[in-house]
């Protein structure tokens, strides 16, 4: 089996290199090459490719910016993430600030580092993101939404970077609990139907057939997942508040342009205007019915009010 594995590496990495050959330019055949490479253990290499990868994506993203790539001891760190949630703009807002010419993207804008591989090593994490030079004024960063549901990635993330900038995106739970569904369904991940799917979890909830919360959350867990209030208090007992940039969905939805120069503020880079503002990842689907939808208004109530007082601020 062990050879069986090494044999398909070897063909892949081959395969790689000749499409590489073909076209020097596209930076995730360096992107897929460094993750094939660590999984046959060359850690040299993989983090040498993450950066060649790096810098072919800047040459497409920010075609002023020339990036001298630095040896594996001086990678560079991120200067913000956006955690969370899910289903709530992340990839909008993302696409948003990397746009900026003072804001470098990584190699791939949801890394799920702090909660699913921290096994790969530091170095593994930091190769994602772009050399910048201290001389620079260039910053750069993540967005992977399953941070925000994951006490780990919160202590693990803290004790590496403590006073890394978090952004956070908040929409009506209601509407966020729905569109998980979809996207459940869209990859073929639910077969249910709303209404089975989600009021089952209610009723399982409500049943306390689920136990206690715990510290990481179902990444299918249509309710859950809306309780804002008990995975960001998780991360707002770790982090300083002025950390922290939460916003509201609605808000970037409606006017995308106000919501990301808040942004740009929060970063410390200049105001920006961007040519448009399409959203990304955008879901159409049927409205649930009034009952359904009443139901998880109910249900939600109390936590939005704990979440409302807990920010001292209101969500409407």
């Amino acid at each position: 089996l062990v050879q069986s594995k090494l044999k398909l590496l070897e063909e892949s990495i081959f395969a790689l290199h000749k499409a590489i050959e073909l076209e020097p330019e596209q930076y995730w055949y360096y992107r897929v090459l460094g993750r094939v490479l660590g999984e046959k253990d060359e850690h040299a290499e993989m983090i040498k490719n993450y950066q060649i990868a790096s810098q072919k994506k800047i040459n497409q993203t920010h075609p002023h910016v020339v990036l001298k790539r630095q040896e594996e001891q001086h990678l560079s760190t991120p200067n913000f993430i956006i955690i969370g949630e899910a289903k709530c703009g992340t990839s909008s807002l993302y696409n948003y600030l990397t746009q900026h010419p003072q804001i470098l993207p990584a190699i791939k804008k949801e890394i799920n580092f702090w909660n699913r591989n921290l096994d790969k090593g530091i170095d593994w994490y930091l190769a994602h993101f772009p050399d910048i030079s201290s001389e620079l004024s260039l910053i750069t960063g993540e967005a992977t939404p399953d941070y925000l549901d994951s006490q780990e990635a919160a202590v693990s993330l803290f004790k590496e970077f403590p006073n890394i900038k978090l952004i956070v995106l908040l929409r009506n739970p209601v509407d966020r609990a729905i569109s998980h569904y979809y996207m459940r369904v869209r990859t073929n991940g639910e077969n249910r139907s709303v209404e089975k799917a989600i009021l089952s979890e209610l009723e399982t909830i409500t049943k306390k057939l689920d136990m206690k919360s715990s510290n990481n959350f179902n990444i299918s867990s249509y309710l859950k997942r809306s309780q804002y209030i008990e995975s960001l208090s998780r991360w707002m007992e770790i982090f300083l508040n002025k950390q922290f940039l939460i916003l509201q969905s609605e808000d970037l939805f409606a006017d995308p342009a106000t919501t990301v120069n808040q942004v740009f503020q929060f970063l410390g880079v200049e105001p920006y205007e961007l040519p448009k503002y399409p959203k990304f990842h955008e879901g159409n689907y049927p409205p649930i019915s009034q009952s359904t939808r009443q139901a998880l208004s109910n249900y939600f109530r109390p936590f939005n009010q704990q979440l409302e007082e807990y920010l001292d601020r209101k969500f409407n």
